[in-house]
Order: C-alpha cells, then structure tokens, then sequence
C-alpha cells in the first residue's frame, strides 16, 4: 500500500532518466579527471514528504514511506529522533526521491537516493536502495537496470548452481582471464581429491589438472590438520562429516563446480614440519595462480563456523512499486535497503583482515567470495554479486585487473638495464609534460572550462604506467607495490615472524615484473624512497577510556631496522608515493646485503645492511629523551626528536632502541620531495640513527618530515622549526658513508 503521495511516484521513470543522464566529464571542470564517465545525480527526481514528521506518520499506512523511515531510524541518533528534533534543522527541510551519481564503467546500476534539503545548500541521504526484481519475475523491458533477489542460503543447490554459472561465464567468454590463467596447471606437491564419497589425501606428482583453493581463518588451534601422525588417514579417506564446517563446506562448493580437487593449507602442509611449511609457502604463488578459483570463506572466522550463510530475508520485501512500461499486467519490483545491498560484514570479515589472505586474493585468478549477505564472483574483468550487480575493483590492491597487466606489461629488456643507469645520474624517470591542447581549447564551451582544460599534462614514464580509476596519475611497478605495502601492514598476522613470507608470492610477481632485486619488503631500485617510510603503532582502548600504543616488542628479529617490516604495528605510510611526485635523492647507494632465513630470495631474512653516502650530522646527546644540554648547537633539532619520540605517535624508537655506554646518535638526510601537480609544499626526510655497540655500524630508530616551504599557508609554526633546524646543521652537515643494519 502507498499514500496519496507515493503513488505518483514512477520508479522506472527514475532509472530511465538517470541512465539518459550524459556525462558530466569535459565541459563540467567539477567532474574529476578520474572519473570523466560519470553521470550526475538526479537527486530532485520526486518530490515526497513535506519533512521527517510527515514522513513517520506516513510511514504507518505507506511502504514506501515506512521503508525510506526504517532505513533512516535504523542508523539515526535517537536524540534525532525525537519531535523537537524532527522539527527543526535539516529534519524540517522537504524530503526527495532521485538517484546518486554513477558511474556505468564502474559500477552497473544507479542507486535510489533519499535526500533531505537543508539551510544553505546543504543536503542530507536519508536512505539508499536498490531496485530489484524476484527471479523468473523479471520485467521484459530495461532489466540490465535492475538486481535480482538473493537466494536464502549460500549453501541452496540455486546459489552453487549460479556460483558455477559465474565461473563458466568467465572461462568461456572472457578471454582476457583465459589467455592469462590457463583452466588446469601443475597440481601442487599434495592436494585433496574429492571425487570419491570420502575425500582423500593424494600427491600432485606434477599433474596437469583443474583445481581449486581455500582461503579461509583458521580462528585458534585446529586439530583436523596434516602431521606424520595424521598423513595415513588422510591419505585413506575421511568420511565429509569428520572435516571441520569451513573445509567440508569448501569441498562441496568444490563439487558443486565440477572440479574434483581442492588445495587446503591445513590438509596439504605438514603442519608439523618446519622444513615442510618453509618449502611449500614459498610455493604459495604457484598454488594460488594456479587454481582455476579461489573459494573465500568471508563469512567465518573459524574453521567450526562454515562458509553456508542464511540470508535474513522478509517473506515479503519490504516495498513494491509498479514497473510502469505499458503492459495491461504491470511488472512489479521492489527495493532493498542500502545496509542489505552492500555487504560490508564481507570486506571487514576476519577473512579481510588476515596478512596472508592479500596475496591470496591477488595471486588467485578468480575468486569466490561467500559472505554474509552476497555470494560474489570476482576475476580480472570486476565483480559480479548475487544480485547481478557488476563493479570494476577500484582498490588497485585488491585488483585482480592491474595484477593482470602486471603480467602483461613487464618492463622491456632494456628498460631493466637503463633504469639504474638513469637513478645512478639522478635523471627523472618520470615527469608530466605540461602542453597547450588546440583540441581541448575548441571542444570547451565557455572561458570556465578553458580554464581547467587548456593544459594537459602528459605522462612520460620509463617504469610503468598503471592508472586506476581513482587515481589522478598513472602508477609505476614500485609505486603499486608501495598501495600493496600501505594495505598489507594494516593486516593481521598469527605469527610476526611471517611479515615477510605472507608477501613472498606477490613479491615474486613483482620481481617477474621488473626483474629487479628484491630486499626486505623494498625494492634496489627504488630503494631510497622505500627507506622513507613510517608505521603507525597498534592502539588499545584503556578501562578508562584513554587510547594508548599497545606493547609491540617482537621478541624476535624480523627485518633490517632500515626496512618497513623490521617493526610490528598497524599501516605502513611512504613520502613521495606517485612516480611523478619531485624527488631529490640525497642518498646514494653503495651496497646491499641480506641474509635469507631460507632457499626463498622473498623470503624471511636473518640479517641485512645497506651502505648508504649521504649528509650526516652525528649529535652530541648521550640521551635523546633527555632535554637539549645547553652547549649543544642543535637545541630545535633536539627538541623535535624527542618530541617524536615520546608524543608522535610512533613506536619506532621503543622497539629498536639498544642503549649503551658511550652511545652516538646522527640524523641523515634521505630525500626531498614535493607532489606533482598539486603540491604546496616542500618537504624533506631524514632518518634518526644510533650506533651498534661492538662495531661501526648504525641503526634505524626513527624518521623526520619537515615542511620547509609551504605555497599556501606561508611560514607556519611548523615551517619556521623546520628552518630553524637546517640552519642548525647546516655548519656541521658533511656527506659520510654510513652502514645501516
């Protein structure tokens, strides 16, 4: 049932409108570059309730009105929903019915927006929806502009059956995954075969087959897992109510697509073995590339839980509305409320939040998520959902697109040899080439646009150019890996001292890539820039409410002190992340030396040193927590240190630290840079180091940004410290070599 004011409203007419809309893209300079496909909202489409009141009134005799109101209680303030409240503000302004801006490259449906005007310009989204249609009740007119209705279990024969639909799709029709990811590959040392009644454990002996992989939480200790102990069973057979929920769930999704093996790290590692565990998890790039699938068990974060969901579906959808195309008999479709169209349980699962799970989901050709809510089917081509809604993957690191292309587009032979020449002669590998374009000039429409379109900068780049949607500019190689790092380190790992291995598959992607020299999570290449980087410390919440770092002293050598993985904490942060940003190098490397904890060149390590030439200013401070003495010549400099080191939120220093009598404290100046394009402000990187009692070498204990010039904001408090700090050292500032370890 709808009131006397919904009844007007022709939600087919909303889709057809949004769909005709044209592109916003050149003569609209607030369209940004990066997304110049994008169509602008329609957000005045249908006028409907006077205010919020009105609305919850409504809502009692009205679908509509009672869905838009639930959807916008569910997620308000109580105190927002008060009368007095209701009355005033926003909530007092007239309520609207139209869509949101779309992009059709991006994302394939428009999305049903609820706004609120308010007081000068301002509007609020009271609720979103998707229109959707029950299947085999489809509409026969404009059905690409609508979802279709969720089964109710992921587990139902019809959700396998799509699940298998999905992958087919894929293997048969779209040739860019099938040119790149060949159906079968080598099958892995051991893999279980599931075409028998009683799964089993067999040897891959280096069969070609089609074979699917589990990427799923362990959540505590297992006991249904591979060991001397348990091989002869496993290798027997083991009747499918023995295995945990998330595994025997995965081998029937495994059947369900037609495929007779699965690989599971648990059932296919000697759990037992550390010898067995280092060779097979160098082998993690293979085992997931290789899959012709991997199944996600995003909905479990335990092997007890099970990957089956089911969905929480009301017997009758909450509001239908009628398809308003002509026909005597009237369609109907219905809408389903944002926090049912966007799994977001699925992206912060347990599942998304494991370090191991991102090379994973990259490495994998293709991989079915199972989530909550959705069943989700992604490849290099996007993401199709239950519902048929199809997406391009923004997030370059979770893009099976761009590790695609990494396969496609290596650097060229000599390119690998010109590169370190060009570093070594300090020449830009790339820059944007700002020209006057004729053509820009003669398309634009008014002065306005002129004035945004007239230049164009061009790329030239030597390392690569890989441009997401979102981006303003094209990545390189080492600036994609930088994205990879940043996501990565904000995961969770069971055992710290797999920092580097749960990396080692896509490591050795990008070394295929590049043919570069990988070392301790960095690049030799890129090496310099790497050094630049900074982690934000693990945060508790205390009883008493206050936020605090939490202890994170590993206990164990993880990394070189000069790499990012040397230390535990949350997300890894690089200066100068984009290939055109300037950069002034003011280190020059000399050397390079690891040592790997195991045969895997991207692997762990057991030790590791980088010989840098660079200034260096050795301090006179016995103690940097210590007040400035008052001889010392570097009072602001000082100051600043300790300053980072006890409120910079950083926990660095406390992890590294190794004091000693007659220690030496230096700073080295590592790099300038400033944003291309964009930038404001100029900005420079130095590495705090101390000394390594018993021999000369030094140690990473912390880093320094400074903003030496600023466009906008002239000469800050920030600024000012900064120049007062280069012109303390810029008596005593000398180029040394230096041996970091």
């Amino acid at each position: 049932m709808l009131c006397s004011i919904c009844t007007n409203f022709d939600v087919r007419e909303l889709l057809l409108k949004a769909e005709a809309q044209e592109p916003r893209s050149f003569n609209d300079p607030s369209a940004p570059h990066n997304l110049e496909c994008l169509r602008p909202a329609v957000p005045h489409f249908f006028s409907q309730q006077p205010d919020l009141l009105s609305l919850r009134s409504s809502a009692s005799g009205c679908d509509l009105c009672s869905c838009i109101w639930q959807s916008y209680a569910g997620s308000a303030h109580p105190n927002d929903l008060a009368d007095e409240a209701l009355r005033s503000g926003v909530s007092a302004g007239r309520i609207y019915i139209g869509t949101t801006g779309w992009d059709a490259t991006l994302n394939g449906l428009p999305h049903i927006a609820v706004i609120q005007d308010g007081d000068r310009g301002a509007v609020r989204t009271l609720a979103s929806f998707e229109v959707c249609a029950l299947r085999g009740r489809e509409p026969m007119d404009h059905q690409h502009l609508l979802a279709k209705s969720i089964y109710n279990s992921s587990g139902s024969e019809e959700c396998l059956q799509l699940a298998a639909s999905l992958l087919r799709d894929c293997l048969d029709n779209h040739r860019s995954c099938s040119s790149c990811y060949p159906i079968s590959s080598i099958l892995p040392t051991r893999i279980i075969d599931v075409e028998a009644v009683n799964p089993k454990l067999v040897d891959g002996n280096g069969r070609h087959e089609t074979f699917t992989a589990l990427s799923y939480c362990w959540g505590g200790d297992s006991h249904f897992i591979l060991t001397s102990a348990t091989e002869q069973a496993l290798r027997e057979g083991c009747p499918l109510d023995q295995f945990p929920a998330t595994l025997r769930d995965a081998i029937n999704v495994t059947k369900a697509l037609g495929i007779r093996y699965i690989w599971i790290d648990a059932l296919c590692i000697f759990q037992d073995s550390t010898q067995d565990w280092a060779e097979e998890a160098s082998r993690m790039r293979e085992v997931y590339s290789g899959a012709v699938v991997t199944i996600a068990a995003a909905s479990a974060s335990k092997t007890t839980e099970g990957i089956f969901r089911d969905r929480m579906i009301l017997a009758h959808p909450r509001c239908w509305l009628d398809w308003r195309n002509g026909h005597k008999t009237k369609p109907r479709v219905f809408l389903r409320p944002g926090s049912e169209l966007w799994d977001e349980r699925m992206h912060q699962s347990s599942l998304n939040t494991r370090g191991w799970v991102l090379q994973e989901t990259l490495l994998a050709p293709r991989t079915l998520w199972f989530g909550h809510q959705q069943l989700c089917f992604e490849c290099p081509k996007g993401s199709v959902d239950e519902a048929g809604r199809t997406i391009r993957i923004m997030d370059m690191y979770r893009s099976k697109e761009f590790v695609q292309r990494l396969r496609e587009r290596p650097l060229s032979g000599w390119k690998r040899r010109l590169l370190p020449i060009l570093r070594d002669l300090h020449v830009p590998l790339a820059m944007l080439i700002p020209t006057l374009s004729l053509t820009n000039i003669i398309r634009a429409r008014d002065l306005f646009t002129i004035r945004h379109r007239a230049i164009v900068h061009t790329p030239l780049t030597l390392q690569g150019y890989f441009k997401p949607p979102a981006e303003n500019s094209g990545l390189s190689h080492f600036d994609y890996w930088i994205k990879i790092i940043e996501n990565y380190s904000s995961r969770h790992l069971s055992k710290k001292t797999d920092t580097l291995r749960a990396l080692s598959g896509l490591a050795e992607e990008f070394h295929r890539a590049t043919g570069d020299t990988y070392v301790a999570g960095l690049w030799k290449l890129d090496i310099v820039r790497g050094l630049s980087w900074t982690r934000e410390p693990v945060r508790r919440k205390r009883p008493n409410g206050y936020v605090e770092d939490e202890p994170t002293v590993s206990g164990v050598y993880l990394a070189p002190s000069w790499s990012w993985a040397s230390i535990l904490g949350r997300t890894v942060l690089f200066m100068a992340n984009n290939q055109f940003d300037h950069v002034k190098l003011f280190a020059e490397v000399l050397d390079i030396d690891i040592q790997l904890a195991t045969h895997d060149p991207f692997g762990a390590v057991n030790g590791g040193s980088i010989t840098l030439r660079a200034p260096i200013v050795e301090l006179d401070s016995q103690n940097l927590l210590d007040d400035p003495p008052p001889s010392t010549p570097y009072p602001t400099l000082l100051t600043k240190i300790a300053s980072k080191i006890k409120y910079g939120g950083n926990s660095e220093y406390g992890q590294k630290h190794r004091g000693y009598v007659g220690q030496k404290y230096a700073i080295l100046q590592l790099i300038g840079w400033r944003r291309a394009i964009t930038g404001t402000s100029d900005n420079m990187c130095f590495l705090v180091l101390e000394s390594v009692e018993g021999n000369e070498s030094w140690r990473r204990i912390e880093v320094l940004y400074f903003t030496v010039r600023h466009d906008v904001f002239g000469d800050g408090k920030d600024v000012v410290q900064a120049q007062a700090i280069l012109s303390e050292i810029k008596p005593t500032i000398r180029k040394k070599v230096v041996k970091i370890i």
